[in-house]
């Protein structure tokens, strides 16, 4: 049975910390005090406390206060200049051409962006399938619903999961996934397969 690897996007692929998560973020605090009616203050507590507990705030945005989340996604994640803002993961171009199995993208954010993306860092043509929050019912990683969604539509049976954030894996190992995380945090939960701290070090 030939596997399928599975990636995350944000800061899996590319290093979205650097650049575009602290313009994403300012746009949802803007977001949340307008829709809200709070103060950008409480919108940033509100924003981290629903990522925190949801594995995306939109989750907590639409079961606690009804926010439309096409609506939400096109205001938080339109980006002016956006070129100048990618940073492609070292190597990311060898390593997924080194890979002939199938190869899908499994992230939380928004299929335009996401489109954005992966045509910048020129890894688009590498990937036989993508989804995103929209194709999951807007239902996030780490959820087990978001996982099952996934995993009916590509018909996925054996497969490795690389991702950058654990509690996505630990989900991901519940429905029999190899795990894989990018990270140079320490320790080492038992849910992971394998720990890897560039993205190199898959094909080496």
């Amino acid at each position: 049975m030939e596997s399928t690897w599975i990636f995350d996007l944000d800061n899996t692929l590319h290093d979205a910390e650097k650049k575009i998560f602290p313009i994403i973020n300012q746009k949802i605090n803007n977001y949340i005090s307008e829709e809200l009616n709070i103060s950008f203050s409480e919108a940033d507590t509100m924003r981290q406390k629903y990522w925190n507990e949801y594995g995306a705030t939109l989750e907590g945005l639409i079961k606690h206060h009804g926010i439309n989340p096409t609506e939400f996604l096109e205001n938080t994640h339109t980006i002016i200049d956006f070129e100048g803002l990618v940073s492609p993961m070292k190597n990311v171009v060898k390593v997924l051409s080194s890979i002939s199995e199938r190869k899908i993208l499994y992230t939380n954010a928004p299929r335009n962006y996401t489109n954005r993306v992966i045509k910048v860092c020129q890894i688009e043509d590498y990937f036989d399938g993508i989804f995103t929050i929209e194709d999951s019912n807007f239902k996030p990683k780490p959820s087990n619903e978001s996982m099952r969604i996934f995993l009916n539509k590509f018909k996925i049976k054996k497969a490795y999961f690389v991702d950058d954030v654990k509690e996505n894996l630990e989900t991901a190992n519940q429905f029999g996934i190899s795990t894989i995380w990018l990270t140079n945090e320490v320790g080492y939960p038992s849910y992971i397969d394998k720990k890897i701290s560039t993205l190199r070090e898959l094909i080496t």
